[in-house]
Protein backbone atom coordinates (compact mmCIF):
# COMPACT_ATOMS: atom_id res chain seq x y z
CA UNK A 1 0.00 0.00 0.00
CA UNK A 2 1.32 3.46 -0.98
CA UNK A 3 -1.23 5.65 -0.43
CA UNK A 4 -4.59 5.36 1.21
CA UNK A 5 -7.90 7.30 0.50
CA UNK A 6 -10.51 8.51 3.12
CA UNK A 7 -13.83 8.32 0.59
CA UNK A 8 -16.78 10.25 2.57
CA UNK A 9 -20.30 10.44 1.68
CA UNK A 10 -23.28 11.17 2.63
CA UNK A 11 -25.34 8.11 1.19
CA UNK A 12 -23.98 4.37 0.58
CA UNK A 13 -25.18 4.79 -3.10
CA UNK A 14 -22.57 7.85 -3.58
CA UNK A 15 -20.13 5.69 -1.94
CA UNK A 16 -20.43 3.19 -4.64
CA UNK A 17 -20.43 5.56 -7.51
CA UNK A 18 -17.18 6.86 -6.27
CA UNK A 19 -15.77 3.76 -6.11
CA UNK A 20 -16.33 2.73 -9.33
CA UNK A 21 -15.17 5.67 -10.95
CA UNK A 22 -11.87 5.55 -8.68
CA UNK A 23 -11.72 1.71 -10.28
CA UNK A 24 -12.54 3.08 -14.13
CA UNK A 25 -9.91 5.96 -13.32
CA UNK A 26 -6.97 3.23 -12.93
CA UNK A 27 -6.95 3.37 -9.32
CA UNK A 28 -5.22 -0.03 -7.92
CA UNK A 29 -7.02 -0.98 -4.90
CA UNK A 30 -5.04 -3.01 -2.60
CA UNK A 31 -7.69 -5.63 -1.31
CA UNK A 32 -11.39 -4.35 -0.25
CA UNK A 33 -12.53 -0.78 1.02
CA UNK A 34 -12.86 -0.88 4.87
CA UNK A 35 -15.88 1.15 6.24
CA UNK A 36 -15.25 3.53 8.92
CA UNK A 37 -17.16 5.52 11.34
CA UNK A 38 -17.52 8.58 9.58
CA UNK A 39 -17.55 10.62 13.13
CA UNK A 40 -14.08 8.99 13.90
CA UNK A 41 -12.23 10.13 11.18
CA UNK A 42 -14.33 13.70 11.29
CA UNK A 43 -12.95 13.80 14.86
CA UNK A 44 -9.55 13.00 13.58
CA UNK A 45 -9.13 14.75 10.61
CA UNK A 46 -10.68 18.04 12.17
CA UNK A 47 -7.45 17.71 14.75
CA UNK A 48 -5.49 17.39 11.56
CA UNK A 49 -6.87 20.39 9.68
CA UNK A 50 -8.86 22.15 12.43
CA UNK A 51 -11.68 21.59 10.16
CA UNK A 52 -14.77 19.62 11.20
CA UNK A 53 -17.56 18.72 8.68
CA UNK A 54 -20.09 16.18 9.77
CA UNK A 55 -22.20 15.90 7.12
CA UNK A 56 -21.49 12.57 6.06
CA UNK A 57 -23.07 9.13 6.79
CA UNK A 58 -20.80 6.82 5.60
CA UNK A 59 -16.79 6.69 5.64
CA UNK A 60 -14.55 4.03 3.70
CA UNK A 61 -10.56 3.45 3.84
CA UNK A 62 -9.03 2.41 0.75
CA UNK A 63 -5.60 1.21 0.36
CA UNK A 64 -4.09 1.93 -2.56
CA UNK A 65 -0.98 0.35 -4.90
CA UNK A 66 -0.24 3.63 -6.52
CA UNK A 67 1.49 6.86 -5.01
CA UNK A 68 -0.11 9.71 -5.14
CA UNK A 69 2.17 11.56 -7.34
CA UNK A 70 1.03 8.73 -10.18
CA UNK A 71 -2.90 8.95 -9.53
CA UNK A 72 -2.97 12.73 -8.59
CA UNK A 73 -4.34 14.28 -12.05
CA UNK A 74 -6.83 11.19 -12.02
CA UNK A 75 -8.49 12.08 -9.01
CA UNK A 76 -8.76 15.17 -9.63
CA UNK A 77 -10.95 14.04 -12.90
CA UNK A 78 -13.18 11.95 -10.59
CA UNK A 79 -16.87 13.62 -10.35
CA UNK A 80 -17.44 14.58 -6.25
CA UNK A 81 -20.42 12.24 -5.32
CA UNK A 82 -18.02 12.03 -2.27
CA UNK A 83 -15.69 13.56 -0.59
CA UNK A 84 -12.14 11.85 -1.39
CA UNK A 85 -8.97 12.33 1.17
CA UNK A 86 -5.44 11.24 -0.41
CA UNK A 87 -3.03 10.48 2.46
CA UNK A 88 0.67 9.45 1.31
CA UNK A 89 3.19 8.02 4.13
CA UNK A 90 4.35 11.41 4.65
CA UNK A 91 0.56 12.59 6.55
CA UNK A 92 0.68 12.12 10.27
CA UNK A 93 -2.48 10.05 9.97
CA UNK A 94 -1.45 7.55 7.55
CA UNK A 95 0.31 5.42 9.62
CA UNK A 96 -2.54 5.28 12.50
CA UNK A 97 -5.06 4.21 9.41
CA UNK A 98 -2.76 1.96 7.68
CA UNK A 99 -2.55 0.21 11.21
CA UNK A 100 -6.31 -0.39 11.40
CA UNK A 101 -6.98 -1.56 8.02
CA UNK A 102 -6.67 -5.50 8.81
CA UNK A 103 -9.21 -5.13 11.73
CA UNK A 104 -11.52 -2.67 9.85
CA UNK A 105 -14.50 -4.93 8.74
CA UNK A 106 -15.13 -5.09 4.52
CA UNK A 107 -17.05 -2.32 3.29
CA UNK A 108 -20.47 -4.06 2.21
CA UNK A 109 -21.90 -2.17 -0.45
CA UNK A 110 -25.75 -3.35 -1.39
CA UNK A 111 -25.51 -4.19 -5.15
CA UNK A 112 -29.20 -1.91 -5.80
CA UNK A 113 -28.80 -2.87 -9.67
CA UNK A 114 -29.57 -6.55 -8.96
CA UNK A 115 -32.38 -5.87 -6.07
CA UNK A 116 -33.87 -3.36 -8.21
CA UNK A 117 -33.74 -6.03 -11.37
CA UNK A 118 -35.10 -8.80 -9.00
CA UNK A 119 -38.13 -6.76 -7.85
CA UNK A 120 -38.78 -6.02 -11.73
CA UNK A 121 -38.88 -9.88 -12.12
CA UNK A 122 -40.71 -10.53 -9.24
CA UNK A 123 -43.15 -7.92 -10.36
CA UNK A 124 -43.54 -8.94 -14.16
CA UNK A 125 -44.21 -12.53 -12.43
CA UNK A 126 -47.12 -12.04 -10.35
CA UNK A 127 -48.49 -9.18 -12.53
CA UNK A 128 -51.34 -10.56 -14.11
CA UNK A 129 -51.21 -10.08 -17.75
CA UNK A 130 -51.71 -6.64 -19.49
CA UNK A 131 -55.16 -5.82 -20.94
CA UNK A 132 -55.61 -2.94 -23.33
CA UNK A 133 -58.30 -1.08 -21.95
CA UNK A 134 -59.59 0.86 -25.01
CA UNK A 135 -61.91 -1.71 -26.01
CA UNK A 136 -63.50 -0.80 -22.38
CA UNK A 137 -63.76 2.47 -23.12
CA UNK A 138 -67.76 3.73 -22.49
CA UNK A 139 -68.18 1.30 -20.34
CA UNK A 140 -68.58 0.99 -17.01
CA UNK A 141 -66.16 0.49 -14.76
CA UNK A 142 -64.84 -0.11 -11.18
CA UNK A 143 -61.04 2.17 -10.21
CA UNK A 144 -59.49 0.65 -7.19
CA UNK A 145 -56.43 3.18 -6.23
CA UNK A 146 -53.77 2.36 -4.07
CA UNK A 147 -55.23 3.90 -0.78
CA UNK A 148 -58.33 1.78 -0.90
CA UNK A 149 -60.96 4.16 -2.77
CA UNK A 150 -62.86 2.78 -5.45
CA UNK A 151 -64.63 5.01 -8.11
CA UNK A 152 -67.65 3.86 -10.33
CA UNK A 153 -68.17 5.25 -13.87
CA UNK A 154 -67.83 5.05 -17.20
CA UNK A 155 -64.39 5.05 -18.79
CA UNK A 156 -64.07 7.68 -20.98
CA UNK A 157 -60.34 7.42 -21.82
CA UNK A 158 -57.28 4.79 -21.59
CA UNK A 159 -53.75 5.45 -22.56
CA UNK A 160 -50.45 4.87 -21.24
CA UNK A 161 -50.21 7.43 -18.92
CA UNK A 162 -53.27 6.56 -17.20
CA UNK A 163 -57.61 6.24 -17.17
CA UNK A 164 -60.27 9.26 -17.72
CA UNK A 165 -63.49 8.13 -15.40
CA UNK A 166 -66.73 9.72 -15.66
CA UNK A 167 -68.20 8.70 -12.23
CA UNK A 168 -72.11 7.71 -12.18
CA UNK A 169 -72.84 10.46 -9.66
CA UNK A 170 -72.61 12.89 -11.84
CA UNK A 171 -69.64 14.77 -10.39
CA UNK A 172 -66.50 16.01 -12.38
CA UNK A 173 -64.69 13.34 -14.46
CA UNK A 174 -61.36 12.10 -13.08
CA UNK A 175 -58.14 11.20 -14.79
CA UNK A 176 -56.29 8.57 -12.32
CA UNK A 177 -52.82 7.79 -13.19
CA UNK A 178 -51.11 4.36 -13.48
CA UNK A 179 -49.21 5.07 -10.67
CA UNK A 180 -52.59 5.19 -8.87
CA UNK A 181 -54.31 2.32 -10.12
CA UNK A 182 -54.29 -0.72 -8.00
CA UNK A 183 -56.76 -2.45 -10.38
CA UNK A 184 -59.46 -1.77 -12.66
CA UNK A 185 -62.76 -4.14 -12.31
CA UNK A 186 -64.36 -4.40 -15.28
CA UNK A 187 -68.30 -6.41 -14.82
CA UNK A 188 -69.16 -9.07 -16.83
CA UNK A 189 -71.71 -8.75 -19.25
CA UNK A 190 -75.32 -9.82 -18.25
CA UNK A 191 -76.19 -12.94 -20.91
CA UNK A 192 -79.63 -12.59 -22.43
Amino acid sequence: MNSLAIVRATDILKLKTTLNEMKQAGLLFEGHPKEINPGSIEKALSNDSGISNSIYEVCALVPINQDFQSFQDKIEAISRHSNVKILDPTHSLYNNLANMIPILPDLVIPNMAFQEQSKQTNFKKNRPSSVYLGVFVNRQVKVETGSGVIYEGVLKHADSIGALLEPVDDSSPLFITWHDIKKIIIPKEKKK
